[in-house]
């Protein structure tokens, strides 16, 4: 089974991505961390953006999803891998995502964990 992943953004802070499906909300708040917490410039944080538009499947999300009240940004994560049929979330939230564990079929877990569910995978007959 070919795996899909929807990262969320202090993963895709943290790590370099080689394919991923995710949404304008994620890029957006991305593009804004990078700006902020690690005094990007601009055209920086918006090559980096670009980067990832290149490197990942793009699904709107309609923002109806309210899964995760106490941070309803958290919800558009979890709309984004169901709109874009997402076998997981990859995250480092422990606050808010982590604590669901599944949502509706979407496994969520820590980076270390999907590296070791591919790496397994890969090792697989």
């Amino acid at each position: 089974m070919q795996r899909v992943a929807v990262f969320d953004t202090n993963v895709l802070l943290s790590s370099r991505i080689a394919a991923s499906v995710t949404c304008d909300e994620i890029l957006t708040e991305f593009e804004e961390k990078l700006r902020l917490r690690f005094a990007y410039p601009q055209e920086r944080a918006a090559w980096a953006v670009d980067e990832m538009r290149r490197l990942s499947r793009i699904v709107a999300v309609p923002n109806q999803l309210k899964v995760v009240s106490a941070d309803p940004d958290d919800d558009r994560i979890i709309e984004c891998a169901l709109l874009g049929g997402a076998t997981h979330v990859v995250t480092g939230d422990k606050r808010h995502l982590l604590p669901l564990k599944n949502y509706r079929g979407i496994e969520i877990v820590t980076p270390a964990t999907f590296v070791a569910i591919v790496r397994s995978a890969s090792t697989s007959p």
